[in-house]
């Protein structure tokens, strides 16, 4: 029959073949003959296919051994007929030959370091045919996966293997890695366009494995001292190799050994400051943290581009020296205030002045500076755990800057709280964009007034003998008043409800101001918080004229002597009602030539914390029924988690806080536990 007479034409053809090729001696004679042999092979047997055209059409289908209606074993088109006879029996027989042949031009490529050579397009060739042969697998890559890709891999694990311990053993970690990543550069580029992209990632990734994975430990010995010398491209390159490798365990033992030695390098800074003086100088403290900060920073942007594990590293680290000093928040607080201050003298914040030549500094180099700082107060609290202290201390900072006149930007202000509601949200800065708020309508409403007395003049005057002297007076002094809401900055009220005996002009003027206001403003009232308020007056009584600036209470004072020489302690306080504790504090301020300087008690800096402590009770149970009204049924340890991931931009709840709040809120009935198992809690609507 036709069809077993071709076959047998064919077997006969490739075994003369074969024994042409086994006749051939030399690696790339014999792979570049088999290479020719085999395109020849398919080239002929291509116009075979056509000559036999009728033959495969119908016989040959019709008969196909795995597809045909009536299959005949050995039967296949021309085509695929000719693959499976070379594959069966040329093959078979030089397939060992083959991949040792290739393995032996690489090797000589390898040792001569040499990323080209000449009999690459030979085994380029070579792989084209396992892809044909392939053809009559179901799986076209599987022939060249298991014959070709899985020996050259073992090959190359095998010889980087030894070239790793050979070079371990005579250069320093430095060399090696710079060694390693040459290497697994050059083979890869000496498999690119001659082997498959798969077996291309593969080899790399088996050079990597060997040279790097399986050394990891002796190459994480030298991490710290590439860290202490500054070693950037050394740590690159490590990073970049760990990069690679397809378990991560070298890559996080790197970034353990980072986190170590940046918390160390931070907690030297801190130990360096210890808390008394951090107290007396909390911006050279927070300068330094920042600078620890920074020097990392810029390691993890030029070491490591950023990478996620490593800035997490950088933020774990950071965080654990910043808050091992348990008045951080406090110290943040107090360095903003510091920097935020105006100069009395230079009109700018005086962090900013330069030692020597303030005067050198331009605006606009100072508003620069500014936000770089601002730039760095932003950057601590993010490391904060309790921002909610901080916040305590900042607000009251803050509004001793707005009512005093004292900040040194308005912009600057609005700037820094941008930043710490882009950290926190909107519901962490309500109350301080409330409190600007506030200054910024209390500058309109001065103008407003000023324009009211004016329209209103005569009617004033008519209306009461008093308002006269009191209009007077606020045309011939620079005046102005704050309306702040109340409950937004942090005041206690309980000083205004305090009567305060003022001068018939003054008081006759904050009555018009206070008609004025309730005009203008119904259903609201103004408490008058005469502690806080302050003044510049003149004296009459010496050679030469003085200005004095002053406190109200203070100016109160001075005030009585426009009518006495000479008065006791307790005709002041009757005369102003100002209390007598108060009294005897600022008469000791006016006596003295240089009044102490102001010190804070230990129960005032107790203050917020304990309000803190307070806040955090009722944000921790405000938390805990949010969650629970919001799943119903919760056990208790996602419970805790749940909580905590949301209070984490206030402060970092501890488990036994959160279970006294809970069984506080099982006793106001807010929720139940579960009546079978204890561990879950049941909202009560």
């Amino acid at each position: 029959m036709l069809f077993f007479r071709l076959r047998g034409l064919l077997v006969k053809h490739v075994e003369a073949i074969l024994k042409e090729l086994n006749a051939i001696d030399g690696e790339p004679e014999f792979l570049s003959h088999y290479c020719t042999s085999f395109e020849a092979f398919t080239t002929g047997t291509s116009y075979i296919s056509e000559l036999f055209r009728y033959l495969n059409r119908y016989w040959i289908s019709y008969s196909h051994c795995e597809t045909g209606q009536a299959p005949v074993p050995g039967v296949y088109p021309v085509t695929e007929l000719s693959l499976h006879i070379w594959h069966d029996i040329a093959f078979s027989k030089l397939k060992k030959r083959l991949v040792k042949a290739i393995i032996h031009i690489f090797h000589a490529a390898r040792r001569k370091r040499s990323e080209c050579f000449e009999d690459g397009d030979c085994i380029a060739s070579i792989v084209q045919t396992y892809f044909s042969l392939g053809l009559c697998r179901q799986d076209q890559m599987s022939l060249y996966r298991e014959e070709l890709e899985q020996p050259f891999l073992e090959d190359a694990a095998r010889f980087y293997s030894a070239k790793a311990i050979a070079l371990l053993s005579r250069v320093t970690i430095s060399e090696y890695l710079r060694e390693a990543e040459l290497l697994c550069a050059q083979e890869q580029k000496r498999c690119e366009s001659r082997l498959h992209r798969t077996t291309v990632i593969q080899v790399r990734q088996a050079c990597c494995r060997v040279l790097v994975d399986e050394h990891a430990d002796r190459i994480c010995e030298d991490a710290e001292n590439f860290l202490i010398n500054n070693q950037k491209e050394d740590l690159h390159r490590m990073f970049s190799l760990f990069s690679e490798l397809a378990n991560e365990n070298a890559l996080i033992s790197f970034k353990n050994i980072l986190k170590k030695y940046i918390e160390r390098s931070g907690m030297e800074v801190v130990q360096k400051f210890q808390q008394e003086e951090t107290t007396k100088n909390p911006e050279g403290y927070i300068e330094a943290l920042v600078q620890v900060r920074n020097k990392y920073f810029e390691l993890i942007k030029d070491a490591f581009g950023f990478h996620p594990l490593m800035r997490t590293a950088l933020d774990q680290a950071c965080r654990a020296f910043a808050n091992s000093h348990p008045r951080l928040p406090e110290l943040l607080a107090k360095y903003t205030h510091y920097l935020m201050s105006r100069d009395k003298k230079q009109g700018c914040s005086r962090a900013l002045l330069l030692p020597g030549s303030p005067r050198s500094v331009l605006p606009p180099l100072l508003d620069d500076l500014l936000e770089q700082k601002i730039e760095n107060i932003s950057v601590v609290f993010c490391l904060i755990d309790d921002k909610d202290i901080f916040k305590k201390y900042y607000s009251k900072f803050l509004a001793k800057r707005l009512i005093k006149g004292t900040s040194a930007s308005d912009d600057m202000e609005i700037l820094l709280i941008q930043k710490l509601r882009d950290i926190c949200g909107c519901d962490f800065v309500s109350k301080l964009q409330k409190m600007m708020k506030d200054k910024m309508l209390s500058k309109e409403l001065m103008d407003s007034f000023t324009a009211w007395l004016e329209e209103k003049d005569i009617d004033l005057r008519s209306a009461d003998a008093a308002n006269a002297p009191a209009i007077d007076l606020h045309h011939s002094v620079t005046y102005h008043c704050d309306v702040l809401t109340a409950g937004a900055w942090p005041i206690s009220s309980a000083a205004a409800e305090h009567k305060i005996f003022l001068p018939p002009a003054m008081e006759a003027h904050t009555n018009l101001f206070t008609q004025f206001y309730t005009g203008r403003s119904t259903g609201r009232k103004l408490l008058w918080i005469h502690h806080l308020s302050f003044g510049m007056i003149q004296s009459h009584c010496f050679d030469k004229r003085y200005e004095f600036l002053l406190s109200f209470y203070q100016m109160l004072i001075l005030v009585q002597f426009n009518t006495a020489k000479e008065m006791k302690r307790s005709d002041i306080v009757q005369l102003t009602n100002i209390p007598e504790q108060d009294c005897a504090h600022h008469l000791a301020s006016l006596v003295k030539a240089v009044p102490n300087s102001p010190v804070e008690s230990p129960k005032a800096a107790k203050a917020p914390t304990r309000e803190v402590e307070e806040d955090r009770k009722m944000s921790l149970q405000a938390a805990i029924v949010r969650v629970l009204k919001t799943r119903r049924d919760i056990r208790q340890a996602q419970l805790m988690h749940e909580v905590a991931e949301m209070l984490v931009n206030q402060f970092v709840p501890s488990t036994t806080a959160i279970k006294q709040n809970v069984e506080i809120l099982i006793q106001k009935e807010y929720l139940r536990r579960h009546e079978e198992d204890k561990t879950r809690f049941l909202y009560v609507a």
